[in-house]
């Protein structure tokens, strides 16, 4: 109960604001998938950190599953979870047909990152994005990746802390992973078989001076996400009307 009091409290708030930048005429976007939380202020200082790190694409929030209220719900639910694969692979396919050139990246936290590699896992053969970044994903260690990474054609980037233990370790481990498995999950022990074109961020300690502690929030850093998670995105040219010193990325 007391660790079910300490989520209650973090997930409580107002929630992070939409980014509404506007796009290039390619369509470049980030998508960012949240966790079971929905869009809570700390995604709106990863949002920040991006932008900090001159990305000037627009990066539009996910929401899905029950709201803040009923998170709890939103854990092993498996009609939620399918549900908002549907909506999100929908959504990316639509973005997809309407700008057949854009750099599509997406950013997912948590059980966000389930939700992400079951969406990929429903796109057509030809539908594909670029860079995917999953922050202590709440799927378990065995989770199969290669349907999803076949619709990748940059890199997945998974980022794993063991010190994220009342999430991923007692919570995942006492009721379950967002696949259903009773087991530290992968954000805390890592992908057991991670394959081509996945790397695997292992926490490192200097990470705390960018404000990164190990926990489970510890990755919607600002300054995390503009030293660590901002490189490692897709690069788009920058629109026609744009010089490149507005974005040297």
């Amino acid at each position: 109960m007391r660790h079910l009091l300490i989520v209650m409290f973090l997930l409580a708030g107002c929630g992070a604001r939409s980014d509404r930048l506007v796009e290039s005429n390619r369509g470049d976007v980030i998508f960012l998938v949240p966790g079971v939380g929905g869009a809570m202020p700390q995604y709106q200082a990863l949002i920040d950190g991006l932008h900090d790190a001159q990305i000037a694409r627009p990066v539009q929030i996910v929401r899905w599953g029950a709201p803040t209220m009923l998170f709890f719900m939103n854990f092993n639910n498996v009609g939620i979870h399918e549900s908002a694969e549907k909506s999100f692979a929908q959504r990316v396919s639509k973005w997809r047909a309407e700008h057949p050139t854009a750099h599509i990246d997406i950013i997912a936290h948590s059980a966000g990152c389930g939700v992400t590699l079951g969406a990929l896992q429903r796109l057509s053969s030809d539908e594909h994005v670029e860079t995917i970044v999953l922050l202590a994903p709440s799927v378990s260690p065995s989770y199969p990746l290669d349907r999803a990474t076949s619709h990748i054609d940059g890199t997945l980037h998974v980022f794993v802390s063991e010190r994220d233990k009342t999430f991923l370790e007692w919570r995942t481990g006492t009721f379950g992973t967002y696949d259903n498995i009773k087991t530290p999950a992968a954000g805390n022990r890592g992908f057991l078989v991670l394959p081509t074109g996945a790397v695997q961020h292992r926490y490192d300690p200097h990470w705390e001076a960018i404000g990164n502690d190990g926990g489970h929030f510890g990755t919607l850093a600002r300054k995390f996400a503009r030293d660590i998670i901002a490189p490692l995105l897709s690069s788009p040219a920058p629109a026609p009307s744009q010089s490149s010193a507005a974005n040297p990325r």
